[in-house]
């Protein structure tokens, strides 16, 4: 009998099993049921007089070194009060073969006093989640963000932007603030419907402000800018909002509207998850706009400060590798095979010159409206080659469309999976192809920006506890692996 050959791709897929199943300790803080039960046994506080617990659950949970930071919300209802309020508890995680405090349910205040639910220096301790939580106070990591949701600060501030940006004849009158995207410690965007006195349809309204930590804003700021100087100004073949201002001191971004009936990635994930034909004929249509709207962004001839390769690319993921490494040893194990495949095959094949790139492509960064599909977000906007924004785009198609599965008759059945991996095939060979008819690209180097985006996907559900994400994530990098323009 001849010898059994084994690829590298079989390698690499193997190797990727471990990765369908997080820890029970990693998993139970992501499950609401375990979170209530705990809390209801070890916070005192809750009932005999206190609040009730309504519900809870996991906001944000990622590793950072060998710590594990989460940001849990409660719903309380208080006997003395009819409506139900908000607490958000921060804290860490601590994984079992660690040392952690997590030992001890009490409740208590800073100054040794008991702490009500809910008020500055509530802390309480879940020992069988492993969780140390206490209130969140105020969000040191964004100044700003006080002034940009208070109406009459965010109006004195807005008007001095515009001054600055060209409009000088702007009276600002009154702002009513609207909280678009939060995520606490780290980047907020605020939407704004804005008064002028006297009114003028010359003005822009609203306007969007957004603050981030660290460069992001300034870094965003600038691409725009220089897009902005280009062909993609008169929002022709893709839209994108004016810039406005950046403050460095308050890192804060302005910049105009853009028309908004829907975001592309609500539109895909009520396409698949409904399977209607008229839908997804629709979004047919929409995937050929965006593509247009890609190759517009890509031959704009903007020059953009920073550069990305596939290389750079490579070294986040092991990077991200590493992390998870020091609380589940065995999972570089799983990684290197893939990255190791993939290194091999950015070796073999040249990646095309680099234009003025998105850098993190997805339909959650494509507004529809009446005219062409509008670019937002440009965070992360550099110079790369165009496989990146055209394989990350496939990527998130793909993670919008398998996991839509969950909650239909079957679920994640083998058969259904597969029909649906084959669906999206074909939608985006369809993307591929229309944004070909306008710009080049190299096909292999596509499969493979688009694999490394899944394999970072795959890991991002174990930094960030997605449990529901796995399988399906799981299941779509390895169909991806097996993509014949991807070299072995």
């Amino acid at each position: 009998m001849p010898p059994v050959t084994v690829t590298p791709h079989d390698r690499a897929v193997a190797a990727l099993e471990p990765f369908g199943t997080l820890p029970d300790w990693l998993a139970a803080v992501m499950r609401p049921e375990r979170l209530e039960e705990s809390l209801r046994r070890h916070a005192t506080g809750l009932g005999d007089g206190g609040p009730a617990l309504v519900s809870a659950e996991t906001d944000q949970l990622r590793a950072k070194g060998e710590r594990w930071l989460v940001r849990v919300l409660v719903t309380l209802a208080w006997p003395d009060r009819d409506e139900h309020s908000e607490v958000a508890l921060v804290g860490e995680l601590h994984p079992p073969h660690l040392p952690g405090r997590a030992d001890d349910g009490a409740v208590v205040a800073s100054e040794g006093e008991p702490a009500r639910p809910g008020e500055p220096g509530w802390r309480v301790r879940l020992p069988d989640l492993r969780l140390e939580l206490t209130a969140e106070e105020s969000d040191g990591a964004l100044p700003s963000l006080g002034d940009l949701v208070d109406p009459d600060a965010s109006a004195r501030l807005i008007e001095g932007m515009l001054h600055d940006a060209g409009y000088p004849s702007a009276r600002v009158a009154t702002t009513v603030p609207t909280v678009a995207r939060y995520k606490p410690g780290s980047r907020c965007t605020i939407v704004y419907d804005v008064t002028y006195d006297p009114p003028s349809a010359a003005l822009p309204n609203p306007v969007i402000a957004k603050t981030h930590q660290g460069e992001k804003g300034v870094r965003s700021h600038e691409a725009m800018t220089a897009l902005w100087a280009t062909a993609l100004s008169s929002g022709d073949a893709a839209v994108i909002a004016e810039p406005l201002g950046y403050l460095v001191d308050g890192h804060i971004q302005l910049q105009g509207p853009v028309p908004e009936d829907r975001i592309l990635k609500d539109l895909a994930h009520e396409a698949f998850q409904t399977e209607d034909p008229v839908l997804l004929d629709d979004l047919r249509l929409h995937l050929r706009a965006t593509a247009l709207a890609l190759a517009a962004l890509h031959t704009s001839g903007a020059e953009l400060g920073a550069t990305v390769g596939f290389g750079d690319e490579v070294a986040d993921a092991r990077s991200l590798v590493d992390e998870l490494a020091r609380t589940v040893p065995d999972l570089a194990r799983w990684a290197e095979p893939t990255l190791t495949l993939l290194e091999a095959a950015d070796r073999r094949i040249p990646a095309d010159p680099q234009v003025s790139s998105h850098n993190s492509f997805s339909p959650a960064q494509v507004l529809l409206g009446p005219g062409a599909p509008a670019i937002i977000d440009f965070d992360s906007a550099a110079m790369g080659e165009p496989a990146m924004d055209v394989g990350r785009f496939r990527a998130g198609l793909r993670c919008v469309g398998v996991p839509a599965l969950a909650k239909g008759p079957g679920g994640y059945r083998e058969d259904r999976v597969r029909a649906r991996l084959d669906l999206l095939d074909d939608l985006c060979d369809a993307f591929l192809d229309a944004y070909r008819s306008r710009a080049p690209v190299t096909s292999e180097r596509v499969a493979l920006w688009e694999s490394l985006d899944l394999f970072t996907s795959l890991l991002h559900t174990w930094t960030k506890g997605r449990i529901e994400k796995v399988t399906p994530r799981l299941a779509t990098l390895r169909h991806s692996l097996g993509n014949p323009l991807l070299p072995s």
